[in-house]
């Protein structure tokens, strides 16, 4: 048979519907600290054990084996050494029995003990309620509404606190967590999504606190995992959710397997699934939408229904939307929900632009573009101008010092013919340079300046001007000019050297003219040269052949030279 004792901790564990060994670890501890006063204690601590089977109590008094005595801290302390005397193995941490104490059930009945009982059995409650309840954090339950608190005195649109009956403890439903569009009354039986369950030992708080949540954006999860088995076992997976609750929702899945689709498997035969969602929620709306890894098709599904026609990913979380004039009410939503819903799905920042102004702000950045790349042709021509006129300040220079030289080189024939060849091909290179470093393109920056000879390609301009070009007509034209007055000037050297080698050649064939008359003393015969006739006829006949040959010799060439270069007459006879 059970001693009373024991029968009044049966019925304490009944009535509180707490554990036994609960009940019976308070009991143990109300009765040591009944009986940590009594005179025989000593100042020593006192351990209870209270047997389940008999009812019967031992009480003890014990002493704490310590390396350091903290006065302020638990009773029956006592260093290593004191405590080898009484016990030779006892280290540090240990306990050790010194005395027995009578129990006195006297003691239990006094007012502060029943209070410290009290006490205690109630955090035991609120341990177990805790127990209970921490695995369920992140879950959903079920439960009706206690009570909604109502805010008097404050904001006439606050809304007071909703207390939710869990049985043993009370959850509550504060007015961040309740969906703007649900109007809660008591005895509603809701799903809830547990955000928070506190530990009343770690807060200091006498209960544990349960908070649970209506507008969470897990909750649609836990209510689509309920409904669709699919999501339950893996083949089809919750990417995203973006939730505006009492509103609409948006809700990404993908697929495990090619044979699912995941759209398919979260709408139901006709939409069954997914209409037990909403309804769950007071008729919030929900898209549900394919998943993909390419950004801008992932955009592009969760703007739906509205039509996209491009998206540009410009940064890693920004990116470009183009859409239809017509569409473009539809992607924004009402007071822009639509897009508020898709870049929080997405984690981006979208920008939604109208056809029509993409394509203005396209053809205006074509525009610049065409600017600038101008811009830069009229430099990189402006800088091969430069160099052009560079070169054909050199080569004219190099020019009119070959011209200067030829006109005062001595009049040998070898020496004036090697000036003109060597001006001429200066000349040619000068063209050719000239013509490779004339800018084909449309855009001209800037008429090219060539320095050109005052006189015969004798003087050469100090000073390089550069004018700007009127047009690119004149800019060719003016070129055009220069070379042609250049190659004017060419020929008219080219004219005088001609006349100049001319004048020389014919000197020199004088001059040969009257060297070969003098080495061959050609004999000159006149008509007042008396010859003497011989009576054989040999002698006139000689004098005739020798007018006649000179008769004949002038009749068929014409003599050269000027003047007849005269000689010793004399005549044969």
């Amino acid at each position: 048979m059970k001693s009373d004792m024991m029968l009044a901790v049966l019925q304490l564990a009944a009535e509180r519907d707490l554990p036994l060994e609960s009940v019976v670890a308070v009991v143990e501890e109300a009765i040591g600290a009944a009986h940590k006063r009594d005179a025989g204690a000593e100042g020593n601590d006192v351990a209870v054990k209270l047997d389940t089977n008999t009812g019967e109590v031992t009480i003890n008094t014990v002493v704490h084996v310590v390396d350091y005595v903290d006065e302020d801290g638990q009773p029956g302390q006592m260093m290593l050494d004191e405590a080898r005397q009484l016990s030779p193995k006892a280290d540090v941490g240990d306990t050790i029995v010194v005395g027995e104490l009578e129990f006195k059930p006297q003691r239990i009945a006094s007012r502060a003990t029943s209070q410290f009982l009290k006490q205690r059995l109630r955090a035991a409650e609120r341990q177990i309620v805790f127990e209970q309840f921490a695995d369920k954090e992140g879950e959903m339950i079920s439960a009706p509404v206690r009570r909604v608190e109502s805010n008097r005195g404050e904001h006439i649109d606050s809304r007071g606190t909703v207390i939710v009956d869990l049985g043993k403890a009370d959850a509550y439903l504060p007015e961040k967590e309740q969906s703007p569009s649900e109007r809660y009354r008591t005895g509603m039986d809701l799903k809830y999504y547990v955000v928070r369950v506190s530990n009343p030992n770690d807060d200091n708080e006498d209960r544990p606190e349960i908070v649970v949540s209506r507008s969470h954006p897990d909750l649609l999860r836990r209510l689509m995992e309920n409904e669709v088995p699919e999501i339950k076992s893996g083949l089809v997976e919750i990417k995203g959710i973006a939730r505006t609750a009492g509103s609409r929702s948006k809700v990404a899945v993908s697929s495990n397997r090619r044979d699912v689709d995941p759209i398919g498997a979260c709408v139901g035969l006709r939409g069954i699934r997914v209409q037990n969602v909403v309804t769950e929620l007071m008729g919030e709306k929900i898209d549900i939408l394919e998943w993909s890894d390419d950004i801008p098709t992932y955009i592009t599904n969760a703007l739906s229904p509205a039509s996209v026609d491009q998206v540009t990913v410009l940064h890693d979380d920004t990116v470009e939307v183009v859409v239809p004039d017509s569409a473009l009410p539809l992607a924004i939503g009402r007071d822009g929900q639509n897009v508020d819903l898709a870049a929080r799905l997405t984690r981006t920042r979208i920008d939604i632009k109208k056809s029509s102004e993409y394509a203005e702000e396209q053809l205006l950045l074509q525009q610049q573009l065409e600017a600038a790349e101008a811009e830069a042709r009229a430099a990189e021509e402006a800088a091969k101008v430069a160099e052009a006129e560079k070169v054909a300040a050199e080569a004219a220079i190099a020019t009119a010092e070959a011209i200067s030289e030829v006109e005062d080189a001595p009049e040998d024939i070898s020496v004036t013919e090697d000036a003109v060849a060597e001006v001429s091909d200066t000349v040619e290179s000068i063209e050719d340079e000239v013509e490779s470093a004339v800018p084909e393109s449309p855009v001209t920056p800037s008429a090219p300046t060539i320095f050109t000879p005052s006189s015969p390609l004798t003087q050469i301009a100090s000073e390089d001007e550069e004018e700007e070009p009127e047009g690119e007509a004149e800019s060719d034209a003016d070129l055009e000019l220069e070379l042609e007055e250049l190659e004017e000037q060419l020929r008219e050297i080219e004219e005088k050297e001609q006349e100049r080698l001319e004048a020389a050649r014919e000197a020199q064939e004088r001059a040969d003219l009257d060297q070969f008359i003098k080495s061959d003393e050609i004999w000159a015969v006149t008509g007042e040269l008396d010859v003497e006739e011989d009576e054989t006829g040999s002698g006139l006949k000689f004098a005739e052949d020798i007018a006649g040959f000179r008769d004949s010799d002038s009749e068929r060439a014409p003599r050269r030279g000027s003047g007849r270069r005269g000689g010793p007459r004399s005549s044969r006879r």
